[in-house]
């Protein structure tokens, strides 16, 4: 397939940009830490990261029916060799989605900031959301724009406990695969194409069991650190920095996890069958 065939799909381009745009949206998130923490506004910053992830997983939905419909025309067509590749360049999108949020990072630091201060004297979300949309804001916003600084130090990257580094990778591997494996596995055996498709959660699970007991406790009790004065700030950047290339090398180790886990979750479909 050329890719003149790939961009008249218009579910394939769909799905591609919705991921490069949640990846990107997953890495900035980040900066929302850094926001509370130069705001003082910490816990207020958890709830703008909220509205950041429900944006996330929104997306992630309007995603789901193309993915699905597109599995459902390359099994209907005889095409798996052309899905594998698809599902590839869409792990592809998640990769190029994390380093746009990388080099974006800084910029969004800033607007966080200003996001956070502007709900701070209106209390309302939806009036912050109404205030923002004016030429301000966009003036702001260019404005705002700036390269990615992690103050990057030898001392402070030595001192990242490892399982920041490890977690960082392997949770981001299952991740970028999960609902993409059960896809796969559900063309793979699809007279069971539903149950295939639900069991999704087995490579998701395995993902935010990682991020639950290894990577957010860890995460956080340095930002906590960092805001008690404990800790230079300095220190968390350097952390986010391992995380995020962590996340990178972590949707690039996914193209290794997904035909694996689709086998994984076509046999246990076949299992559940039997029962």
């Amino acid at each position: 397939m050329d890719i003149t065939n790939l961009l008249l799909d218009k579910r394939f381009v769909i799905i591609f940009v919705i991921t490069f745009f949640v990846y990107c949206l997953g890495i900035i998130a980040g900066s929302i830490r850094f926001a509370g923490i130069k705001t003082k506004l910490i816990t207020t910053s958890f709830s703008i990261a909220n509205v950041v992830f429900l944006i996330s997983r929104l997306s992630n939905l309007i995603q789901t029916p193309f993915l699905g419909s597109m599995a459902d025309i390359a099994f209907k067509e005889n095409n798996l060799e052309i899905l594998k590749l698809k599902i590839h360049l869409i792990i592809f999108a998640s990769t190029l989605g994390c380093i746009a949020g990388l080099l974006l990072f800084t910029t969004f630091e800033k607007i966080f900031i200003k996001w956070i201060e502007i709900f701070d004297r209106r209390k309302s979300m939806i009036k912050t959301f109404l205030t923002s949309f004016n030429i301000k804001t966009i003036h702001f916003i260019f404005k705002s724009i700036d390269k990615p600084r992690f103050f990057l130090d030898k001392e402070y990257l030595k001192r990242v406990p490892l399982v920041v580094t490890v977690s960082s990778i392997l949770i981001n591997a299952f991740w970028t695969t999960g609902v993409l494996s059960a896809i796969y596995a559900s063309v793979m055996v699809p007279e069971f194409a539903r149950t295939a498709t639900i069991l999704s959660g087995i490579v998701n699970g395995i993902a935010t069991v990682l991020f639950t007991i290894f990577l957010d406790p860890v995460v956080a009790n340095i930002t906590d650190k960092v805001y008690n004065k404990e800790e230079k700030i300095e220190y968390l950047y350097n952390v986010m920095w391992v995380i995020i290339i962590g996340t990178i090398i972590g949707t690039i180790l996914a193209h290794l996890v997904f035909y694996p886990g689709a086998w994984i979750i076509s046999v246990i479909t076949t299992i559940f069958s039997k029962i």
